[in-house]
């Protein structure tokens, strides 16, 4: 048997009549087997003189990973090239977070997208794998931790951002604005958060005002005629501004660009209205009640009237004042609602919403070192995050959605938050 004839019947077994992959030189390995009487080992020699290489038995039991995902690694290491074999051998498991994050995750790219399949599929994120085989010491995560943890502590691991869609022409279009992520269970709305406080305004404010008609007659006997203006400006700020999110708060579907950025501008012209004009002062909720018989009546009466009542009560000499109109239900509830819409916290404070926005955010990196991300456009190249680059942008499917600052630098309220 000659050297010629086993490449001839290599060469015949292979797709390409040549070697391209390194499974190509497994072939080989079983050609030299069947058509000589060489020993596996000595057949293994010949092989890897071959490759050029001399390639170690790499062991991938150290990860603590399932028999799919190690199987998996094994298949994506075979098809790598000899040079990325010995890249990969010289990198594997050696690197710290920043070294990986500089350029140690180089050599292990083609396994970024591998994850778990059956029944444990949703138990990883892409990106998790080559971290794993490039940080020293790291483990994945379980149930009751973060995505991957390090000697140091855990760490989060995201896939962010959207691909580019297919236009008409059938070319990929520019990608869609944002790099965010929704951080699952953390991410879940709770009892007295922004979105608790602001459900309860716009049922307690907003939905009221809607029912109300021709609010500005609702409402302006409440004021002093020379507050008609801040009140008529009042009304146009929850018109224009509130009335027309109700629907995306009902179904908490509020983005960043059709929702919070209006809502948190438009708290901050309330709380100028209504706490540094004229009419934070000139709110009528001052009543003179007259009870006779069965028959009980009230009367709106200003703050100065009210004083000379006080002042006056068990006095012989007269007390002059005006009477304003009778308080019927309708407008016994419209003080109600107007010291409701004072008195609402996000109107007293509109950086009430941000403070609710950072314990929502620092809620999710708590305990954690930091958030490594990928960028979905560019598959395999982490970019490392901490706390400070994140705020959330918006709300969707009932879930609070994530996204790095620097994308959103014309939004106040993303700004804001620390």
């Amino acid at each position: 048997m000659t050297i010629d004839s086993i490449l001839t019947e290599w060469s015949y077994r292979l797709p390409k009549g040549y070697p391209t992959r390194s499974k190509d030189y497994e072939l080989l390995y079983h050609v030299i087997l069947e058509m000589t009487e060489l020993t596996p080992l000595e057949a293994r020699a010949v092989v890897n003189r071959a490759q050029g290489v001399i390639t170690e038995q790499v062991e991938f039991s150290q990860l603590n990973l399932s028999d799919d995902l190690t199987q998996q690694i094994q298949d994506r290491y075979e098809d790598l090239s000899p040079q990325e074999k010995l890249e990969f051998e010289k990198n594997y498991r050696q690197h710290t977070v920043d070294s990986f994050m500089s350029s140690g995750y180089k050599s292990f790219t083609k396994f970024y997208d591998i994850l778990p399949t059956g029944k444990s599929a949703a138990g990883m994120g892409k990106g998790e794998i080559e971290i794993l085989l490039a940080v020293k010491d790291s483990q994945p995560g379980g149930t009751a931790s973060h995505d991957i943890i390090m000697p140091g502590g855990e760490w989060e691991v995201k896939e962010i951002g959207k691909l580019p869609r297919p236009t008409k022409s059938g070319e990929m279009g520019k990608a869609p604005e944002g790099k965010t992520f929704r951080p699952a269970k953390s991410g879940m709305p709770v009892d007295g958060d922004l979105l608790t406080q602001t459900v309860n305004f716009f049922n307690d404010i907003i939905k009221p005002l809607a029912e109300m008609g021709d609010s500005f007659e609702e409402l302006k006997d409440l004021v002093d005629p020379h507050s008609w203006k801040q009140l008529n400006d009042l009304i146009q700020v929850l018109e224009k501004v509130f009335v027309p999110l109700m629907d995306n708060v009902a179904s908490t579907e509020i983005s960043y660009k059709s929702g919070w950025a209006q809502m948190y501008r438009g708290w901050q012209l309330i709380h100028e209205i209504l706490w540094k004009s004229e009419l934070d002062a000139d709110i009528r909720d001052t009543r003179l009640t007259i009870k006779t018989g069965s028959q009980t009546l009230s009367y709106w009466i200003t703050a100065e009237d009210f004083e000379k009542i006080q002042q006056g009560s068990g006095e012989q000499n007269e007390v002059s004042i005006k009477i304003g109109q009778q308080i019927s239900n309708e407008t016994n509830n419209a003080a109600i609602w107007f010291n409701k819409l004072k008195h609402n916290d996000l109107v007293r404070n509109p950086n009430y919403m941000i403070q609710l926005l950072n314990t929502t955010k620092n809620k999710f990196f708590e305990g954690i070192l930091g958030l490594i991300a990928y960028d979905v456009n560019n598959p395999g190249i982490p970019i490392v995050t901490d706390a400070t680059d994140w705020a959330i942008i918006g709300l969707s499917q009932g879930m609070w959605v994530f996204g790095l600052k620097a994308v959103y630098p014309k939004y106040e309220f993303i700004q804001q938050q620390s």
